[in-house]
């Protein structure tokens, strides 16, 4: 018995120790073709840009074609599946946002698991999101817009660019801390939405930045806050949301590169570290920079932790604004 049951311990053993090297060394010809990265978003915008950015350095390293496919739609949940379908093999990449981590909350239904069906390799740069309001409105703090709201519910309204868009439940986080109420206003992307603040049509919005930034420099904007933990480069006489009394805000819009589920952990160890070395280069730190955006690099296992709490904290402002698309 004790033979038969060394023998089965010896077999698994030999099982596991072939398996690896079996994927050590399938990874060592990685990549074996084009590589291509999934951009869920149109042409233009800070995913793209920082896909364009990062591919021809990524080609580089790795010794192939690297190519950009946009594949938007469908709160860019169309890219993802075509990612979460995909061979598991690392020859597709994803530029993953916080739409990412919402849709879970979301959909109803999804066609993939974010949590199976994805696997995260690198967190590689974050931009705080501005909040920002228009000449209609006389708040010229967050105290006083938050004040205001509540001695007067119902009749602040607010843009986004779209239901559901982080730019939107950005707000409901801060109409949750702050105990107030506003009307929602979405708009088919953050330009449109940012039209309707200069023209008076709403109060305030949350922006990443390169919307709503020409306009808070020209003075046709106010920018009472930004969202992360510290202050904006770029506006060092600005708060902080916590600075301006909300304790717990603490939101950034996010940019990473995921692939599909299951791929091998030595390639996904290979795309980790060249991607390291790629956004501390000068010129791919200059190029974020020039969007607003800063380097933020964390690997795959601490980007996976960072996708989860990000899952968990868009599910409670999805569920507070009853947000939902089909």
């Amino acid at each position: 018995m004790l033979r038969s049951t060394f023998m089965k311990l010896l077999f698994r053993a030999l099982l596991l120790l072939g398996a690896a090297c079996a994927a050590s060394a399938w990874a060592q010809g990685y990549p074996a073709k084009t590589v291509r990265i999934i951009v869920n978003f149109p042409p233009g915008g800070v995913n793209d840009v920082t896909a364009r950015i990062v591919a021809p350095h990524l080609s580089r390293v790795l010794g192939q074609p690297v190519i950009i496919e946009n594949k938007p739609g469908a709160g860019t949940t169309i890219g993802t599946d075509f990612v979460a379908k995909s061979a598991p093999d690392g020859h597709v990449l994803m530029v993953a946002a916080s739409s990412t981590a919402i849709s879970p909350s979301l959909y109803r239904s999804l066609p993939f698991d974010p949590r199976k069906d994805l696997a995260p390799v690198a967190l590689i740069g974050s931009t705080t999101n501005y909040l920002v309001v228009g000449p209609k409105t006389a708040a010229t703090t967050v105290g006083e817009l938050a004040e205001y709201a509540r001695r007067n519910p119902g009749r602040l309204n607010f843009a986004s660019s779209g239901n559901g868009t982080s730019t939107h439940l950005t707000a409901e986080l801060m109409k949750i801390q702050g105990n107030f109420t506003a009307q929602h206003i979405p708009y088919r992307g953050v330009g449109p939405a940012m039209a309707a603040l200069l023209s008076g049509e709403v109060d305030f919005l949350f922006d990443a930045g390169p919307a709503s930034i020409p306009s808070i420099q020209a003075g046709r904007a106010r920018l009472l806050a930004v969202t992360t933990r510290t202050r904006s480069p770029l506006f060092p006489d600005v708060p902080t949301m916590i600075e301006a009394g909300f304790p717990e805000f603490d939101v950034d819009s996010w940019t990473g590169i995921m692939t599909t589920g299951g791929t091998p952990q030595p390639v996904i160890d290979r795309l980790e570290a060249e991607l390291r070395g790629i956004v501390a280069l000068p010129e791919v730190i200059a190029a974020f920079e020039k969007l607003g955006m800063a380097v933020h690099f964390s690997g795959a296992r601490d980007f996976a932790d960072y996708f989860e709490r990000e899952i968990k904290r868009w599910a409670v402002a999805v569920k507070y604004s009853g947000a939902q698309a089909d």
